[in-house]
């Protein structure tokens, strides 16, 4: 998840990409929703009352809820966690008077943990700001409302790619609607690619998608110049993500098959993969990371030690960007490299679930609520406070032509199957970046490693 709100950086990045945002194309589901605008030049400041426009009431239902949220959205600057948050409640409540919102914010530490308790006690909350991973797993203790009824066929065809509909469900119910997603990718030293010649291979176009052959290439050119690669790291399972789309795009090779039911990272083309990587470990194109973690490589990579990283995105791009100026270091990011030039990524996703309390009046304002934030009059400006882009397509470019954001945004359609909702998956992690680690020490060849590695995956999906 995307933690924002208490670094600094944010808003050298967030300030360049809400340039221009105040001129916004506006988007209106049903031509009977009024005009609202939300002031982005004054983030997490409420509008005296007298301030606020006068607006239709959309409902006069009466109910109170509960929102718990993490501090996914960015705050004014300067402003205290949960100003923006009470902003969203206070227009919420002009178009839905009767119904009363009480906000509670977590944070990542003990959050999990709170709603865990909450769910042992039955106290959970209303609606719940999250990701799809924790989401699923509420939904797995059958504790969620169906949200069916906000996925209208328009709104399903609105998606950026229709992949988002397999995060959001659980069985035969959507348990999730979302309102932002972002790709993870990798970086390179712009410096040193010039350096070695190799800037000239990559494709500095939209989503910037290349091809496995470029990508040994450009490896091939920077170990010439001396320069020193990048970590395939596996000591552990932070950042584990990078890797799995580093190496499943290699030779086209899924993680798990298209119903979700085994893990396919196995056969011919996933031999070929696990091969490749250990001649270029070899090499010295790749390096050995059985003893690095995702940090790790980020940090060499920051620190102009490595020429690339696997581990890329804006949370990255955001933490770092005080120590990469100071280095003096460029940062050119691009998409995992796949065998046909077409990427299949994994991501992030920010979205809302709602707790089932069987009672229809909380129900239904909490579907008001979700709606309101989702598809309202200023969706694309809570997108920006996410810090990632719209799932609706219809939003169109949310940052206004910002350099680094339309790459990001151009990823979106090529994301993949959300496979983390499977039972077991934090287990089967752990046999991922061992089976790497395996290949790269010798322990075992890539065809017994990916054997064994796939028989221990699915028994995590029996509950083994």
């Amino acid at each position: 998840m995307v933690k924002f709100g208490k670094k600094v950086a944010v808003w050298l990045l967030l300030g360049a990409l809400l340039t221009g945002c105040g001129e916004k194309e506006k988007v209106q589901d049903s031509p009977e929703e009024p005009d609202i605008e939300i002031e982005q030049d004054s983030p997490g400041e409420v509008s005296p009352e007298e301030e606020i426009p006068q607006v239709s009431v959309l409902s006069d239902l009466e109910a109170e809820i509960t929102w718990w949220v993490y501090p996914i959205f960015v705050q004014g600057e300067g402003g205290a966690a949960g100003d923006y948050e009470q902003e969203l409640i206070a227009q919420f409540q002009q178009y839905y008077p009767n119904i009363r919102v009480n906000l509670e914010m977590l944070d990542y530490e003990n959050g999990p943990a709170r709603l865990e308790e909450a769910v042992g006690s039955g106290t959970t909350p209303d609606v719940l700001f999250d990701q799809p991973g924790r989401i699923q797993g509420y939904a797995q203790k059958g504790v969620l409302a169906d949200l069916s009824a906000l996925f209208t066929e328009e709104r399903k065809a609105d998606l950026v790619n229709q992949e988002i509909l397999s995060a959001c469900s659980y069985g035969d119910a959507y348990v999730m609607y979302p309102l932002s997603m972002m790709n993870y990718v990798m970086a390179f030293n712009k410096q040193m690619l010039e350096t070695c010649g190799a800037l000239e291979l990559l494709n500095r176009e939209g989503a910037r998608t290349w091809n496995t052959d470029t990508f040994a290439q450009v490896l091939e050119r920077l170990n010439s110049s001396g320069f020193k690669a990048g970590s395939l790291y596996c000591s552990g399972v932070a950042g584990d993500y990078a890797t799995r789309s580093f190496l499943t795009n290699l030779y086209d090779v899924p993680l798990m098959n298209g119903d979700l039911s085994g893990y396919a990272f196995q056969g011919e083309g996933a031999v070929n993969t696990m091969q490749k990587v250990k001649e270029w470990t070899d090499l010295g194109w790749l390096l050995n990371g059985s003893g690095t973690t995702g940090a790790g490589s980020v940090e060499e990579f920051v620190s102009g030690q490595a020429s690339y990283t696997l581990l890329w995105g804006l949370p990255q791009a955001i933490s770092n960007a005080q120590a990469l100026e100071e280095q003096g270091i460029q940062v050119v990011e691009m998409p995992y490299p796949s065998q046909d030039g077409v990427p299949v990524l994994e991501y992030i996703m920010n979205g809302f679930c709602v707790f089932d309390h069987q009672d229809e009046a909380r129900l239904q304002a909490s579907q008001y609520f979700i709606d309101f934030i989702c598809n309202g009059e200023d969706a694309a400006g809570h997108v920006v406070r996410t810090g990632a882009f719209p799932v609706r397509a219809s939003l169109g470019d949310v940052y206004q032509g910002n350099e680094q954001a339309v790459f990001y945004e151009a990823l979106t359609p090529y994301s993949g199957v959300y496979y983390q909702k499977v039972q077991g998956f934090e287990a089967m992690r752990v046999y991922w970046y061992q089976m790497i680690s395996e290949v790269l020490n010798g322990e075992y060849g890539a065809e017994a490693a990916l054997e064994s590695f796939t028989e221990y995956a699915n028994d995590t999906l029996k509950g083994n």
